[in-house]
């Protein structure tokens, strides 16, 4: 079975590479059964932000991630550069540090997609 490590790192200039990330990984569960997790780093925290415009479409995706039993990650990292606290983003998401957490999946066989 294929593991794959769903990386978000494009920040909110471009929500429609966001939104293949989130279909990509849920599609690859659904349609491939592979195990996927998902990692928001970099400028990608920003879709994690619960105030921003397009939260409501974010949060729905997240979701769906969840719904396809992908564990959701966020680097704590990342959020400290755009300036995010844990009261700024939805809830229940798995904090870690982003390095370390690649690190691992690449030493478990996963594959990098990074979007």
């Amino acid at each position: 079975m294929t593991k794959i490590l769903v990386m978000l790192t494009t920040g909110k200039e471009n929500i429609n590479t966001e939104m293949v990330a989130f279909n990509f990984a849920v599609n690859a569960v659904k349609n491939a059964n592979s195990t996927v997790e998902f990692l928001f780093l970099g400028r990608g925290v920003q879709a994690v932000n619960k105030k921003q415009k397009s939260a409501p479409q974010f949060r729905e995706q997240i979701d769906n991630l969840r719904k396809a039993s992908i564990p959701v990650k966020v680097c704590k990292v990342s959020l400290q550069g755009e300036g995010l606290s844990d009261e700024d983003i939805f809830e229940n998401l798995d904090s870690v540090f982003g390095a370390v957490e690649v690190d691992n999946r690449i030493k478990e066989g996963y594959s990098v997609i990074t979007f």
